[in-house]
């Protein structure tokens, strides 16, 4: 019975999969390029390392804004302006003169995450259970699927082209999607709630994790400075605005009352964790791969080691769907961490190789896909199904967080010891050995300590209480 539901909305879930699949080829297809945008452009790595993370950052903000909103005005119209903006920051990344015009493209592209929630909504308002946890599955499976698409596709465009030519891919692609949600998806227009927007939660939350993020991304010696202690304030100001406006907001941008809740506490938590690891390898991986630090390989091979991960992304999504309704998210969250913590250590003690990476990564891409979706389906066994975008933007900001704040750590720590040596013929400034490996253990450390959340403090049945 369950195949025949999914059967007869395969359109629907193709349509919205493949549109989570584009926004993550966008995504990551500039993984492979990272170090030629560093050089192209002359910028300290601290500051090439907010190529990813910046499409994380607004897509972070945005995904409960455009959530509620959703909710309120329409699922379907809200996915087309987020699919409209997102094509406007493909457009500018091919003409990005500097670092800046193309960090500003890759915000507009965060529009893209935004509109994940709307597509879980879409789903669990016209699929019924537990058919629907199967189809989110399906849909978390395309973060994987994008992944592979897009860091194969530009890995293979930047060696053989330019960076820049991966936007030509993706844009015809975006055009296709935005006409076929237009004419085949229809509104449902009895989960419409009516309301105002948190226009000013909005705007101060992006303004805070704009403020952290340069914060972070600031270089040693500027740490200690009135400058960044200027940032510091203004971090925690922004943020006790934001808080004061969701207090006091009619429809909040955060929901404190299910935030209250104590399950939805640690999912949240575990979803952040989770992606800021995942985020952590990713970033790194093209330094490990390519710089003579590393293993000193052409960009092609970034994508063949990453792609059988990303081939487990996308098995670990529908299993983790089919295995939820009949045992909970505690087991699958515990295996995923299992997954994590034997992937780090495996990256910890063997020596750098193609065949050692490829296998870790593999095993971390399959239970990080396994947690995620997990939190995703955790957290919707609390929230009224005329509330899934609002609730499921929530969980996907945290998740979308972990993501933005992965890069940058990796950025830090990659900047804690340098060498400067002779690369493709010029002077490179390149990480050690030694940091590639501190971040392996950082990575073992937020692991074991997701197995321990899992073990000890997440529920062992589904939640059987109030919605909210």
């Amino acid at each position: 019975m369950k195949q025949e539901i999914i059967k007869r909305y395969s359109g629907l879930l193709l349509l919205l999969s493949l549109t989570v699949m584009l926004v993550m080829a966008g995504e990551s297809m500039l993984t492979a390029a990272l170090v030629e945008i560093e050089h192209e452009f002359s910028v300290p790595g601290i500051y090439e390392s907010w190529v990813l993370p910046v499409v994380l950052l607004v897509g972070a903000v945005a995904a409960p804004f455009v959530g509620s909103a959703g909710d309120r005005y329409g699922h379907r119209k809200l996915l087309l302006l987020c699919l409209s903006i997102y094509l406007l920051g493909l457009v500018m990344g091919i003409l990005a003169p500097d670092i800046w015009t193309l960090l500003i493209s890759r915000g507009l592209q965060g529009a893209g995450i935004a509109a994940f929630p709307l597509a879980y909504a879409i789903i669990r308002n016209r699929m019924p259970e537990p058919a629907a946890d199967v189809g989110i599955g399906v849909i978390s499976a395309m973060y994987g699927a994008g992944t592979f698409i897009g860091v194969i596709t530009g890995s293979f465009i930047t060696e053989s082209f330019s960076w820049r030519m991966t936007y030509l891919v993706l844009i015809p692609v975006a055009i296709l999607l935005i006409i076929l949600v237009s004419v085949f998806i229809r509104e449902n227009e009895s989960h419409k709630r009516g309301g105002s927007l948190d226009w000013a939660g909005f705007s101060s939350f992006l303004l805070f994790l704009f403020l952290a993020l340069v914060l972070f991304s600031l270089p040693a010696e500027e740490k200690i400075s009135l400058f960044a202690a200027g940032i510091g304030l203004s971090c925690i100001l922004t943020f006790a605005v934001f808080l004061y406006a969701e207090k006091t907001a009619v429809h909040p941008l955060a929901d404190l009352r299910l935030l209250q809740k104590r399950p939805v506490t640690i999912l949240m938590i575990m979803g952040f964790l989770t992606i800021l690891a995942f985020m952590m390898l990713l970033q790194m991986m093209p330094y490990v791969i390519r710089l003579p630090t590393g293993l000193s390989f052409s960009a092609e091979i970034v994508g063949l080691i990453i792609v059988p991960g990303t081939l487990c992304d996308m098995m670990a999504g529908p299993l983790t769907g089919r295995m939820i309704p009949r045992i909970g998210c505690r087991i699958p969250c515990v295996i995923g961490s299992l997954m994590l913590t034997g992937a780090g250590v495996m990256l910890f003690v063997s020596p750098l190789s193609v065949e050692g990476l490829t296998v870790a990564w593999m095993l971390f891409s399959f239970g990080m896909s396994v947690i995620a979706t997990a939190t995703l389906i955790g957290v919707m066994d609390h929230i009224r199904e005329d509330r899934t975008a609002e609730a499921t933007g929530i969980i996907q900001s945290m998740q979308t967080l972990g993501g933005m704040t992965g890069p940058v750590v990796t950025g830090l720590l990659l900047e804690t010891s340098q060498v400067s040596m002779e690369h493709l013929g010029e002077t490179w400034t390149v990480p050690t050995i030694d940091t590639y490996y501190l971040v392996f253990l950082s990575v073992i450390v937020i692991s074991l300590f997701l197995l321990l959340i899992s073990w000890f403090f997440m529920d062992k049945k589904k939640n059987s209480g109030e919605y909210v």
